[in-house]
């Protein structure tokens, strides 16, 4: 049973979290129902009180591919909720990776479609699993912008913002780089001659 401290502690991470996810939403002008609102509180809260442990998304994948209904439900609520929080809190943590943002995204947001599936007639959270993966990058924006309040931006930043609109077409990642003074430009690549 937790004591007295940790369910304070607790208390005033979801109210910290509510407060700066409510901002963000609003910020975003993503149109987030209340049950997402709260999922992404929790799981920030959740995340960060968790041990940090590297996990590979394809293992996780590989075993909820071939698991009984009611672990294939935690893991693929496991590969999407690691994925968003990765990608929205600690898009940094990617770089020099073999893996990138956009794979985490894709993870992320068809673990979330699965789980949807899964839930649809067994559970209330078939709508917020739903919207996480319909939407999923502008729940990682909604995330990357709680991360980046207490943070100024470096030119490392700022370049780790315009890999992420390059590879997502983030609205966010857009808009931050313009209020950077920085107009995102789509590379351009060459057909072979």
């Amino acid at each position: 049973m937790p004591d007295k401290d940790d369910r304070i502690e607790s208390t005033s991470l979801v109210e910290f979290f509510k407060d700066r996810v409510h901002e963000a939403i609003q910020n975003q002008k993503v149109r987030a129902p209340e049950g997402v609102e709260f999922y992404l509180v929790t799981l920030l809260k959740d995340y960060l009180k968790e041990e940090p442990r590297q996990e590979v998304l394809a293992l996780l994948l590989g075993e909820a591919l071939s698991a009984d209904f009611h672990s294939r439900v935690t893991l693929f609520k496991r590969i999407g909720d690691l994925s968003l929080f990765t990608a929205g809190f600690f898009p940094a943590s990617l770089q020099r990776q073999l893996v990138d943002i956009d794979y985490y995204v894709q993870m992320g947001g068809s673990a979330y479609g699965s789980l949807a599936q899964l839930l649809s007639r067994h559970s209330a959270f078939e709508e917020i699993y739903g919207e996480l993966a319909r939407r999923f990058v502008s729940y990682v924006d909604v995330l990357s912008e709680v991360s980046e309040k207490t943070d100024l931006l470096s030119p490392a930043d700022l370049l780790r913002i315009y890999e992420t609109w390059l590879k997502t077409g983030s609205e966010r990642a857009k808009l931050k780089l313009a209020q950077e003074g920085i107009i995102p430009v789509p590379a351009v690549t060459r057909k072979p001659q």
